[in-house]
């Protein structure tokens, strides 16, 4: 009995995995960017390789934030030189670890990124709606 029971269940799985859809996600071959070159640019130009990988969006935060983690960081160095007090150069040295982690998260963002760039990116599909005169906004899993 108990062999029916399994041969039964192999049998179903069998047909779930028959009715399975083909994998859709395919590489294209020859279009991946450049991942030296992405991280090349990004240690040059802070955000310069998402921008090199389309990314703009995230290029432009990178840059951001990297420029105002520098820039705070210049400030209360230049206030610790002028004004040697321990909360300044504390300051000064949180700031410059935070812009450190920006800095070497954007330099394995811009690597990924360029390795993956030959994947097609369809999970997320803005596309117009016209039951509501809108756009939506589909995540496919």
């Amino acid at each position: 009995m108990k062999n029916i029971y399994l041969i039964g269940f192999i049998l179903l799985m069998l047909m779930h995995l028959s009715a399975a859809e083909p994998d859709t996600l395919k590489f294209q071959e020859g279009k991946m960017k450049s991942p030296a070159l992405a991280i090349g640019l990004s240690m040059v130009l802070p955000g310069a390789g998402q921008m090199y990988n389309n990314k703009w969006f995230k290029g432009a935060v990178f840059l951001t934030a990297e420029t105002g983690l520098a820039l705070t960081a210049s400030y209360y160095y230049i206030a610790y030189n002028n004004d040697p007090t321990p909360e300044s150069l504390s300051n000064a040295k949180q700031f410059t670890w935070f812009f450190a982690a920006v800095y070497a998260y954007s330099l394995i963002d811009a690597y990924v990124d360029a390795h993956l760039s030959a994947f097609p990116s369809e999970r997320f599909i803005l596309e117009p709606d016209p039951e509501t005169n809108g756009l939506q906004l589909s995540y496919i899993f």
